[in-house]
């Protein structure tokens, strides 16, 4: 759901904050200028087997009834790429975050924005998800095995990505290493 009054913060390409003010939600950043997103991807570990919570947008939304990243959005005037992710994450799936819980993997750029990728271990801590804003339809747990499969699903910017790809399969490499000890 558009937030009405958001204005986003301008950020330049080696990822410093433009101090000299925010601008309202457009599609084209000026000239020189970049927005920052944050894309936060929940994983768990489950009978040996690493999994990825995908969302579904909503039919009201841009990118309608198409798979995305477990939550994300564009980092606020005046907001820090963390304070995003948990704002994001409570506002599309209802869950609450600590920076703590969040890991910064990578930063790319992706057409006028700036990517931050975050991955959260959301292991052991259940399925109960709200969709209240009405951005999300549902969620889904994808095991990783499955990703290829699952992957025309995708909104076309993701499924495309082959940053988004490899930052995946690079990851679930971390994460195995972790949990098979």
């Amino acid at each position: 759901m558009k937030h009405p009054g958001e204005i986003w913060q301008l950020y330049d390409f080696q990822g410093e904050r433009v101090l000299d003010g925010g601008i309202v939600p457009a599609r084209t950043a000026p000239a020189g200028r970049c927005f920052a997103g944050c894309a936060v991807m929940l994983y768990r570990f489950k009978n040996g087997e690493v999994e990825y919570l995908f969302q579904k947008r909503s039919a009201n939304v841009w990118n309608a009834l198409k798979w995305d990243v477990s939550t994300g959005g564009h980092v606020n005037y005046g907001e820090k790429c963390i304070e995003t992710a948990i704002r994001e994450a409570n506002e599309e799936i209802g869950i609450t975050l600590k920076p703590e819980d969040l890991e910064f993997y990578a930063r790319f750029m992706r057409g006028d924005s700036m990517i931050n990728l975050f991955f959260c271990d959301y292991t052991g801590k259940g399925d109960t998800f709200n969709f209240d804003d009405e951005e999300v339809d549902s969620v889904k747990w994808v095991k990783y095995s499955d990703i290829e499969e699952f992957w025309p699903n995708f909104k076309e910017t993701l499924r495309n990505d082959q940053i988004f790809k490899l930052s995946l399969q690079e990851y679930n490499e971390k994460i195995l290493q972790k949990y098979e000890r």
